[in-house]
């Protein structure tokens, strides 16, 4: 079988650190298919050659643009949601896990690329639908070109790809069980920081938690992290170098989910 990881950079350079953190995980883990991340004509030279020098396999592709504009002014990294689904069109891969730039893994997944396509876990709020934050697919001509064609006519829940795509499959949640990931292939922060400040679930959390998602608050971006998950996210961003996080930050860090932990220890006395 012929495998990949694909993630997407879009809107410029601002997950570039997203990416660095995901290939890193993804390699700290002893990840064995290819990583490949598509990138739009807007990610500079510089941003090109940081991950390509971190073995990402880059793929120039053009941005699909989100129909539904008045989301996609609501945050502007909605402008590019919609153009992770051209990889769909990397029909030289058999199967790819395709994993958004603000994702971690604390486990090795190869075990995903078993699943049938489309295989992806429950989303939090609603957990009949998806999350496409992580999704195990089958790249297919067939299946873009029904992308495409969709596209402007379909409504989206979320004004996002995950709405979309949750309309265009809307069967998966009647799927044979392959295609429901359990929901520690994709975990919100803030629910893998309750967990780990739960006194009676950490020992649960540290064997079922292979994927944390930041769906809220971007470490990266956040000048504090007050959801969770903080820690998790710089460990693996700094990963093989870890002299590169000064002895205050990572103190910070492990502050930020301390408060967290706190919290939630005094909720569920």
């Amino acid at each position: 079988m012929n495998k990949a990881y694909v993630t997407t950079l879009c809107n410029g350079d601002g997950y570039v650190p997203g990416v660095e953190a995901l290939g890193k995980s993804l390699q700290a883990h002893g990840a064995r298919a290819s990583r490949v991340v598509l990138v739009t004509p807007d990610v500079s030279d510089e941003a090109r050659g940081r991950l390509a020098s971190a073995e990402w396999e880059i793929r120039d592709i053009e941005p699909l643009e989100n129909p539904n504009p008045k989301t996609a002014q609501l945050f502007e990294r909605f402008q590019g949601v919609y153009t992770k689904l051209r990889a769909w069109e990397l029909t030289e891969f058999d199967k790819i896990v395709l994993m958004d730039a603000d994702t971690i893994t604390l486990q090795n997944i190869d075990d995903l690329f078993e699943r049938p396509g489309l295989a992806a876990g429950p989303d939090f709020f609603l957990p009949d639908r998806f999350n496409s934050g992580l999704m195990v697919i089958e790249p297919s001509i067939e299946t873009f070109e029904r992308i495409l064609e969709a596209l402007w006519d379909t409504p989206s829940y979320d004004g996002g790809d995950q709405g979309f795509l949750n309309i265009l499959f809307s069967d998966w949640y009647a799927m044979p069980v392959e295609h429901r990931l359990p929901a520690g292939y994709n975990l919100p922060h803030f629910i893998f920081q309750f967990l780990r400040g739960h006194p009676h679930l950490k020992e649960e959390l540290e064997k079922e938690a292979k994927v944390i998602h930041y769906t809220v608050q971007k470490p990266w971006l956040a000048k504090a992290t007050l959801t969770g998950g903080s820690e998790a996210w710089w460990k693996a961003y700094f990963g093989e170098d870890p002299g590169r996080a000064s002895e205050w930050k990572r103190r910070w860090h492990a502050m930020e989910d301390w408060t967290f932990d706190h919290a939630v220890a005094a909720l569920v006395r």
